[in-house]
């Protein structure tokens, strides 16, 4: 096991080097904010630092959902998303959307604007590396043996050639990407989605989906085990700026939205079924009976 110590001896070090970076670019994109007087108000002692993790997430989940339609599907079938909850839940996207415009969205920008895209792609491939062992996991939990052996070499070839996953080299040699989490796992176990809610911070989602937020909290990636609570949070909060930066693109279809709250709910809904059953077709879908999409 001396391999494995290395190796967790290699991503702490990685972590820390991004911690010590990320103090640097916080207190950097803080000055500079408050010189722009963009909330300035909301970063004056009114948000503890220790708590940047679920703000920033926030931004990645409320805007990353607002996605335009695709795999071919134009409408929700019946039935569809149900949303008994649907005042409550208007009032907690309220608040997201606040923390969002006020604190997350400028930091981002200041992080935009001050790292190199090319960084930030690095960046983006290191976090994603991370969370394989948690895709090749349920990769087998939904019986899915071939994906699992690809992204089990996809694993390996990033944390070695790709140096510990800052570049993706197994994606030029027929290894893609592939985002398999737990709630994906319980769909196709047959679990019902449930209610559609908008969870303070965490932003879009359901009950099954938040029951599936167990697993993947107890268990997040392989430096969590071993990284202090100081790095952990720095590495959630640089790789939220991080995903936050790259949707800074997308805010103008939000802008043009009659209701925001109704585009992303649908979005959400649609953009799950495709990752749930991203292997099946429209018609193998209808044969088994599962839950649909109209054409």
């Amino acid at each position: 096991m001396a391999w494995l110590t290395r190796w967790k001896g290699l991503f702490g070090n990685l972590v820390r080097t991004y911690s010590r970076y990320m103090r640097l670019a916080y207190r950097w994109a803080h000055l500079v904010i408050r010189r722009l007087d963009l909330g300035q108000r909301h970063l004056k002692g009114g948000v503890r630092y220790s708590s940047l993790p679920l703000l920033l997430a926030l931004a990645l989940l409320l805007t990353g959902c607002a996605t335009p339609n695709n795999a071919g599907y134009s409408s929700l079938s019946a039935p569809p998303q149900s949303d008994p909850l649907e005042p409550v839940n208007r009032m907690v996207f309220g608040f997201n959307d606040g923390l969002d415009r006020f604190l997350i969205r400028p930091i981002a920008v200041v992080y935009a604007y001050t790292v190199p895209s090319a960084v930030r792609l690095s960046v983006s491939n290191f976090f994603s590396n991370l969370q394989l062992p948690a895709t090749i996991a349920n990769d087998l939990l939904q019986g899915r043996f071939t994906q699992g052996r690809l992204d089990f070499e996809r694993l390996v070839i990033n944390s070695t050639l790709g140096i510990a996953g800052l570049f993706d080299v197994a994606g030029t040699v027929g290894r893609p990407r592939h985002e398999e989490d737990y709630g994906q796992t319980l769909a196709r176990w047959r679990l019902p989605a449930g209610p559609y809610l908008v969870l303070p911070l965490l932003g879009p989602s359901n009950v099954r989906d938040a029951v599936a937020l167990v697993p993947a909290f107890i268990y997040a990636d392989p430096v969590s085990y071993s990284a202090s609570d100081r790095d952990l949070t720095l590495g959630y909060a640089l790789r939220t700026f991080n995903a936050r930066a790259e949707l800074l693109m997308a805010d103008h279809i939000l802008k043009l939205q009659l209701d925001p709250y109704l585009f992303i709910r649908e979005s959400y809904w649609q953009r799950r079924l495709d990752a749930i059953y991203d292997d099946l077709s429209p018609t193998e879908r209808r044969a088994r009976g599962l839950e649909l999409l109209n054409d």
